[in-house]
């Protein structure tokens, strides 16, 4: 049985629910699954400083409870701190953007893209060119629905929103897939997929069973290249879970 740790860099504890749900049901009872909720900074990541301003709990929740788990899964769909994570800890690290995007390049030629608050469509398109997909991506699209943040459970108008926004995508930017980017659409996907017509990722999903197939690899670490943990570096006033990761190791590596 594998654990995956799951944590969500957003303080709100309905929304770490709703991907922790997504992501047992498609692992089963492939893997126990630990999720865990950022105890200090915004309660939904909607800009570039608010993402900044949610680095530092991500780092230091990863650093405190990565051990004992086999992979570790960002519950975010910005994927915050993911290179920096992948430099920082011993267990492989999976995006929610970045699987949903691998996936779907799977399922289709051309990627619709659909998130909530038109803000945040530059951030996306500069997160999905720096993964090398920018090529794939017919549209990105945004609905305008701030109560989709407050919802405990999939709700009629969000899904006839998305259903609305998602037939443009297919029928006017010619997508093949679409992805649905945002950790509070959670759930959502399959409804959507229905009333489309094409298929519909939800990036929770996708993360989780990326992060099974990663795991089951057991890669090692890096000790050299640019993702090898820097060693005997001075840290001040940072979390000591963060800080014992740059001390060297028992072997003096």
């Amino acid at each position: 049985m594998m654990n995956i740790l799951l944590i969500n860099p957003n303080t709100s504890e309905h929304v770490t629910q709703r991907l922790l749900e997504q992501a047992q049901f498609v692992v089963g009872e492939q893997a126990t699954i630990h999720a865990y909720t950022a105890q200090t900074g915004p309660a939904i990541i909607s800009s570039r400083s608010e993402n900044a301003i949610a680095l530092a709990e991500m780092l230091r929740l990863a650093a405190t409870h990565q051990n004992g788990h086999d992979v570790l899964v960002l519950g975010v769909s910005i994927d915050t701190g993911l290179m920096a994570l992948r430099e920082m800890l011993d267990i492989p690290v999976v995006g929610m953007a970045e699987a949903a995007l691998v996936t779907a390049g799977m399922l289709g030629g051309k990627i619709g893209c659909l998130t909530l608050g038109a803000s945040m469509v530059p951030v996306y398109e500069e997160l999905t060119a720096s993964y090398g997909f920018a090529s794939r991506v017919s549209k990105w699209r945004a609905i305008e629905m701030p109560s989709a943040f407050s919802v405990t459970d999939a709700d009629p108008q969000v899904a006839q929103a998305l259903i609305l926004a998602s037939e443009k995508l297919v029928q006017q930017d010619g997508s093949d897939v679409i992805i649905l980017c945002g950790a509070v659409l959670a759930g959502y996907a399959r409804l959507v997929s229905d009333a489309v017509g094409v298929p519909v990722v939800d990036p929770m999903q996708a993360a989780a069973l990326q992060a099974l197939t990663v795991a089951r690899m057991q890669p090692s670490k890096q000790r050299q290249g640019s993702f090898a943990r820097p060693r005997n570096r001075i840290l001040s006033g940072v979390d000591v879970n963060i800080a014992s990761l740059y001390q060297p190791s028992i072997s003096g590596a």
